[in-house]
């Protein structure tokens, strides 16, 4: 390969990150006449193995400070606020754990992890030979996305359980529980149009994910309107109406918390989560990105 050229689609080699080869070889009867059970398994192992390599040089001393403050986050300011108030009412408080958790740390880790999949990968000079093996786009692409919500989702439910023991609600299990499930559908949502947004603008992926995350989650999802059920957090809102009992939530629920079923919202996050993961496969699998070799850099 000459250093001026690009990546091409599809190519054989050993995986550079070491352990399963990456387009490990099938026998000679399935070489000719793959199955798809076959095939899909060894997909499988592939991701797996990316993600246990991705989570071993990932664990760094500024990703554990940086995870360690996710965490810290929405603990504090529980904590600040619970040093000058009671907890007269679950309501107020379930609102602001909901609003830390799910719609703050859980977008603010994903944004850190899932949105630069393919730009790190490029700046580090490391795409050209991961792109090469075969199916290693789709491997490295749902690696990354496993790994990142891996991480946010930890952060996010360990918060959640310090919360939970600042408040001390009447019944916690149902408390945590509830929050726990949101930003668990928050991290696989948010992570996967993060995702798609990476491999879109992967020179401009933190202006581009920041910027939609301000004008259309943070901003559109409060519109009173149509063009607000596009968004995630509109679905997740709607969610902790039904979920709860939360009388300050109930009173936002024909505008801007949605009043549709459990099903509609569950459903319209399923959408979300499968389109913007099916375009950002395509995308991945028929870009040609610039390498450093390619004056891309």
């Amino acid at each position: 390969m000459s250093e001026g050229s690009t990546v091409p689609s599809d190519a054989a080699d050993e995986d550079p990150a070491g352990g399963r080869v990456m387009d490990q070889e099938l026998s000679p009867s399935t070489s000719i006449h793959p199955t798809t059970p076959q095939t899909q398994r060894a997909t499988l192992g592939m991701i797996v193995d990316f993600v246990r390599f991705e989570l071993s040089r990932s664990v760094t001393a500024g990703r554990l400070a940086v995870w360690f403050l996710l965490i810290a986050f929405p603990v504090v300011i529980v904590a600040l606020l619970r040093v000058q108030r009671s907890v007269d009412a679950i309501d107020p408080w379930g609102n602001a754990v909901y609003f830390l958790i799910p719609e703050v740390t859980c977008l603010l880790g994903l944004l850190l992890w899932a949105t630069p999949a393919v730009g790190t990968e490029l700046e580090g000079q490391t795409w050209i030979y991961l792109a090469t093996r075969t199916r290693g786009r789709m491997v490295v692409l749902a690696g990354k996305y496993v790994t990142a919500i891996l991480w946010t989702f930890a952060a996010a439910a360990i918060s959640l359980i310090g919360c939970t023991v600042l408040i001390g609600p009447d019944d916690p299990g149902r408390f945590c529980g509830i929050l726990t499930l949101l930003a668990a559908l928050s991290c696989l949502a948010h992570g996967a149009q993060y995702l798609l947004i990476g491999v879109f603008f992967f020179r401009r992926t933190m202006v581009a994910a920041v910027f939609y995350t301000l004008v259309a989650e943070y901003g559109l999802s409060f519109v009173p309107a149509i063009i607000n059920q596009l968004t995630v957090n509109y679905q997740l809102r709607g969610l902790l109406t039904r979920w709860t009992s939360w009388r300050s939530v109930q009173v936002f629920d024909d505008t801007t918390f949605g009043n549709e079923s459990i099903a509609r919202h569950l459903l319209a996050l399923l959408i979300v989560t499968a389109v913007c993961l099916t375009l950002a496969v395509y995308r991945v699998r028929t870009a040609q990105y610039p390498t450093q070799q390619d004056g891309g850099g």
